[in-house]
């Protein structure tokens, strides 16, 4: 059974991140946008952030403490808007938006589970097809977060005539 951890945690994650988004109704176009932000700086910043969190006195062997780091601070942009923000009404978009949320942020999160966990049997194959398909489901979420943010509608402004 030690070799269905990665599975185990894998399903754990992408299920703790489906049902963030439904429950909160979010929509998927604000939250993926912000996980793209989130990535980026962690891109940029984890690396410097670590050693900070470390001297703090927080360390951590397992998982590596740098891939905390990475996780937290490519998933927080997200998790902040989960309590804001415009919401879906009907239920097949929120489960749509949901899934595609779940997706994007475990895509995004590959590098960083890969790190923490020992992959093997099962959970390699499914973590091998993940990375090799990472591009294309980063891609997919990111335009399709940008359709979102597209069709949202804002709420209108009065037509009132104005007086000149």
């Amino acid at each position: 059974m030690e070799y269905m951890s990665f599975v185990i945690v894998f399903l754990i994650v992408i299920a703790s991140l489906f049902a963030l988004a439904f429950f909160t109704k979010r929509r998927f176009g604000v939250l993926g946008l912000a996980l793209a932000a989130g990535a980026m700086l962690a891109n940029i910043w984890a690396a410097d952030v670590t050693p900070f969190i470390a001297s703090a006195g927080f360390v951590l062997v397992k998982p590596p403490l740098l891939s905390v780091v990475t996780a937290a601070i490519t998933i927080v942009p997200a998790v902040l808007l989960l309590f804001s923000g415009p919401t879906y009404k009907a239920m097949p978009q929120r489960i749509g938006g949901a899934l595609a949320f779940a997706v994007l942020a475990t895509a995004l999160l590959l590098d960083p589970l890969q790190s923490a966990l020992v992959i093997e049997g099962v959970g390699k194959s499914v973590y091998d097809y993940m990375v090799a398909h990472k591009t294309l489901f980063v891609t997919i979420g990111l335009v399709l977060a940008v359709l979102d943010v597209f069709f949202t509608r804002t709420p209108g402004h009065s037509k009132s005539p104005s007086k000149h």
